[in-house]
């Protein structure tokens, strides 16, 4: 699967050849960094302009603290102003769906208030007072979109549950007819001079929608039926002319549908999609002509990825894109197929909107978690300092690194030093493997509940968080390079991430550790069992331990199917997904296993974890240990449960990673000193 394009670039050897280019210069620490403040660090999730670009609204989530009942974070409404910002809609709050009214009169949002059984619709006047609900819909909103002349918004919403159903629920018959009994997302139209709300008839279920510039048409996501696994391998580009009704297919879009969007005079609909229906995600950037449905591939054998898309004039698009771990803003020509970026940086970018002059962005860099930025002057100002204290703390040294894999294709990811590195000196290491594996990580922030880099390094480890193949960023053909191979040169890259720092005089081979969730603690598990000779330490979260099994018990059997397994149903390859499955190696585990995972998981079952913990439990002497999370999904939402990881990886990964050989000792406790958070911070 290597070509010769996959060299090493002069900017690798770079880094691999000049080592004290590397070396961490920060100011001496005024402040440490615990797993506390890591857990109540604030954050921007998204950036609004006003359509003149006059105004920059955002939004800050904003975890609950040891004051608060457990939960998921607060998110509340802010405005930029020339001094810094103003509350709009603040406090524990739960924002979503911010929009501007196509005036720049009113700030609209999506909030479930007082009263309110689901999230409804409410606006803000720029000129003051308290913010309204525009109207009533019966089932709540899941998206809107304003039309551009202001006077409509088309929403989505459930479709109301059929009505002998609902009085059968309501005499206590809640049972679950699995994948039978749900209810379709709808399409509605408000008309804001009336009030008037109707349905809009169309098939199957609308995951997302936008509309054309005179607001005659929408272009919609359908999908069969409102199911996950419909959601990923099902969406397909329609068309709807509103006025009459009428709705087409526009195009059969292979597999995965990302983002899209009309040209301003409404003839061409651009929209990000696979590649083919292997295509692991949605990363190629197309262009549909709407009256004959005729479709041009823009990017063919890109290795890059664009994530989201937006129309300058009619023919220059602004996407959003990476090209391996480098993320920017790319003005891209139509016509000649030339790419212009926009200034870039040491950081990545998590959104970008242009209206009028104004450029915003939200943008994480290895120094701070989301913000908002400006572009000004021809460089990106920062906007919002949600963390102040964080400039008081002395970081670790983050790069983006790369080396040559045994088969010489070049791999990359993220690399945070320990935190006063000092070269011959040996440390130990620790590997963070992404999940999916259609993901990959940019130059950003990486200390998160599951992803621990500064907390690991300043305790004077090595984190390695890697791109290996399988992962997005690099194009269609690296990011299908496991298919048909799980766990074989993707885990291989793993390896020689080892290798290769040891062989630089970094690592300390015996003193490694792994962790990650979904495909990340398929790889944690994988790398305890059947590679445990090179690990002291796994932390597999929410992971895949059968693969046959997992795969029929999850929410997304076809897109398992399609993307990953080569078009084979398990019981026509049962003999390969368990050479493949950890569970299978449960009796050669030498590393001690940290396994973690939520009760209410639909997408790796809470058998998963179990199983494994179960085998390696009663076969091996090695410790294991296994951590349920009540009601949680396929990852934790629940601060308290947040909290409790970030304590549990960084205790695992100290105790069998502290020198000597522990690979034997007993487990650390099970319960946990919460510090800070029983003191109420």
């Amino acid at each position: 699967m290597v070509a010769s394009r996959h060299l090493p670039t002069a900017r690798f050897l770079l880094w691999i050849l000049v080592p004290g280019l590397l070396l961490p210069t920060g100011a001496p620490a005024q402040q440490d960094l615990t797993p506390y403040e890591v857990a109540m660090l604030r954050e921007v999730s998204s950036v609004h302009p006003s359509p003149d670009g006059a105004r920059i609204a955002f939004i800050r989530s904003e975890p609950r603290g040891p004051e608060d009942s457990p939960g998921t974070a607060y998110s509340s409404l802010y405005l930029l102003t020339e001094d810094g910002e103003r509350p709009l809609v603040a406090g524990k709050r739960g924002i979503g769906g911010v929009s501007w009214s196509p005036d720049g009169r009113w700030i609209t949002f999506l909030e479930e208030r007082d009263g309110d059984r689901e999230r409804q619709l409410y606006a803000l006047s720029m000129e003051g007072g308290e913010a309204a609900r525009l109207f009533t819909a019966e089932d709540g909103i899941s998206q809107y979109r304003w039309r551009p002349d202001g006077g409509a918004v088309a929403f989505t919403a459930p479709m109301p549950v059929p009505e002998d159903r609902a009085r059968a629920r309501g005499r206590g018959f809640r049972q679950i007819v699995y994948d039978e009994v749900w209810s379709p997302v709808g399409l509605y139209l408000w008309a804001a001079g009336t009030g008037e709300i109707r349905l809009l008839t169309v098939p199957g279920s609308v995951f997302d929608l936008e509309w054309s510039a005179d607001g005659a048409h929408l272009a919609l996501a359908l999908a069969p039926r409102a199911l996950t696994d419909d959601s990923y391998m099902f969406k397909r580009l329609h068309v709807l002319d509103v006025a009459t009704g009428e709705v087409r297919k526009l195009v059969e879009n292979p597999g995965k549908l990302g983002p899209f969007a009309f040209s301003p005079d409404g003839r061409r609909l651009a929209y990000v999609s696979a590649a083919d229906r292997r295509d692991p995600h949605a990363g190629m950037l197309y262009l549909a002509e709407v009256g004959s449905g005729e479709v041009t591939e823009l990017t063919p054998g890109w290795e890059g990825m664009v994530h989201d898309l937006g129309w300058l004039d009619a023919s220059r698009m602004r996407l959003r894109i990476s090209r391996g771990a480098e993320s920017r803003i790319s003005d891209f020509d139509v016509e000649s197929r030339s790419w212009e970026d926009l200034p870039g940086g040491e950081f990545a970018f998590a959104s970008a909107h242009t209206a009028g002059r104004s450029v915003a962005a939200v943008v994480s860099g290895p120094a701070h978690p989301p913000e908002v930025y400006t572009l000004s002057g021809g460089r990106w100002v920062r906007r919002t300092r949600s963390n102040p204290g964080l400039d008081e703390v002395r970081l670790s040294r983050q790069e983006v690194y790369g080396f040559e894999a045994r088969d010489g294709l070049a791999i990359e990811g993220i690399l945070l030093y320990p935190l006063d590195f000092q070269e011959g000196r040996r440390y130990p290491l620790v590997i963070v493997a992404h999940g999916g594996p259609e993901s990959h990580y940019n130059n950003q922030w990486l200390t998160t509940y599951n992803n621990w880099g500064q907390l690991v390094s300043r305790k004077g480890y090595f984190a390695w968080f890697p791109n290996y193949r399988a992962s997005t960023g690099r194009g269609v053909e690296f990011a299908e390079a496991d298919h048909g191979d799980i766990m074989g040169g993707e885990f291989q890259d793993h390896l020689d991430a080892i290798a290769h720092f040891v062989d630089r005089g970094w690592v300390d081979r015996e003193r490694v550790g792994i962790g990650g969730g979904s495909y990340g603690g398929y790889t944690a598990a994988w790398a305890a069992t059947r590679h445990s000779e090179h690990f002291a330490a796994s932390v597999s979260f929410v992971p895949i331990t059968h693969v046959a099994t997992k795969w029929l018990s999850s929410d997304i059997p076809w897109e398992f199917y399609w993307v990953h397994y080569e078009e084979t149903w398990p019981h026509d390859q049962w003999d390969f997904l368990e050479e493949r499955s950890p569970i299978t190696y449960a009796p050669d585990c030498r590393t001690p296993l940290l396994l973690l995972g939520g009760t209410a998981d639909r997408r790796v079952h809470p058998s998963q974890p179990h199983m494994l913990y179960r085998a390696v439990e009663a076969t091996t002497e090695t410790p294991v240990r296994y951590v349920q999370y009540p009601g949680e999904g396929h990852g934790n939402r629940t601060n308290v449960y947040r909290y409790d990881y970030i304590l549990r990886a960084l205790r695992w990964f100290d105790h069998y990673l502290r020198p000597g050989s522990h690979r034997m000792d007993p487990p650390p406790p099970a319960d946990l000193d919460y510090g800070e958070w029983m003191r109420g911070g």
